[in-house]
């Protein structure tokens, strides 16, 4: 007897259907929070705001966003196992610009580097476990740069003290029942497989970059640039339409906007610009300032950058770099 229970919908249709699925929820969701804060901050009032925008800040914004295009490009460099040129490094790292935007969640930013490694022929493993090793290093930078000011301002204590028994008790169940699906479904054991291989080649490649004191402090400085030159940006963002916050605060928001990296949408479209708008409004903007001043900072350091990525994209494939 032939099973025909699953022919009309095979395995591999099943997944593309979820992911469609969830990809179509996130936009859903993404789209109602966006137009809700709109809403809430008056479209009036927002093309009012747009209009007072000084020209002097915003071209400010722009061109110190430059600074962390160098320092990604300083930060691959350092964890590389080979050496990489000058110039392809920044075209890579401007074909992620458009990569981010094809594919969900930073991902397509992060395949184009281990793309890019790999053609340059380091192995798949070890090209995922430098770039791996690069994204790890920017999170802990970005964490010992605004954990301060974080215990300073008394947050810290205030976000511990909505943590109870209840809470503690379903994140550990959540985790022990994703510790369950991952041992015992094959799915599972295969992504666990894949994460061990790949964590095992950043390890290596952090082993590498530290190893030699010039390639830590470059590693050190490039992601320093990247985080202190967005917070710049976002500080002039803010300061273009009048505003005035602290860069300890504002070094927070950048911090918390890595969230909307998450977000099943191409590029962060909309989550990016609503979760940035309302961290600005947590700390004391008017929701239209917040808002035209959250929407600003994606031009500058997302949007903009998407066309200049597309072509340096269509260079490198072109070239047999991508």
């Amino acid at each position: 007897m032939i099973d025909t229970r699953n022919a009309a919908c095979p395995p591999a249709k099943r997944r593309i259907t979820a992911n469609l699925l969830i990809r179509v929820a996130a936009v859903v969701v993404v789209v109602v929070a966006l137009v809700s804060f709109v809403r809430t901050a008056g479209v009036a009032d927002l093309g009012a705001v747009f209009g007072t925008a000084d020209p002097a800040w915003v071209f400010a914004a722009v061109a110190v966003f430059l600074v962390p295009l160098f320092g990604n490009v300083l930060a691959l460099r350092a964890v590389a196992p080979v050496r990489l040129p000058w110039g392809l490094t920044t075209a890579a790292q401007l074909a992620g610009a458009f990569g981010n935007l094809v594919a969900p969640a930073n991902l397509g930013g992060m395949a184009t580097n281990v793309r890019f490694l790999h053609r340059r022929g380091v192995a798949t493993t070890g090209a995922a476990g430098a770039v791996g090793a690069a994204q790890a290093a920017a999170v802990a930078v970005t964490v010992t740069l605004a954990l301060p000011g974080l215990i300073a301002s008394g947050r810290l204590a205030g976000a511990g003290a909505l943590v109870s028994v209840p809470v503690l008790t379903i994140v550990v169940l959540v985790l022990l029942a994703a510790a369950a699906a991952l041992r015992c479904t094959a799915t599972g054991r295969r992504w666990t497989g894949r994460v061990r291989s790949v964590a095992a080649a950043t390890l290596t490649a952090f082993r590498l970059a530290l190893a030699t004191p010039g390639r830590a402090g470059l590693a050190l400085a490039g992601n320093l640039l990247v985080t202190l030159g967005t917070t710049a940006a976002l500080a002039a963002a803010v300061q273009a339409f009048g505003a005035t916050l602290s860069f300890g605060d504002l070094l927070l928001v950048v911090a918390g906007s890595a969230l909307a990296g998450v977000l099943p949408v191409p590029g962060g479209a909309g989550g990016a610009e609503v979760i940035l708008a309302a961290q600005l409004t947590a700390l004391g903007l008017q929701p239209p300032v917040a808002l035209a001043a959250a929407v600003l900072h994606r031009v500058v350091t997302f949007w903009s950058r998407v066309p200049v990525g597309w072509f340096a994209f269509a260079r490198l494939r072109r070239a047999g770099h991508l």
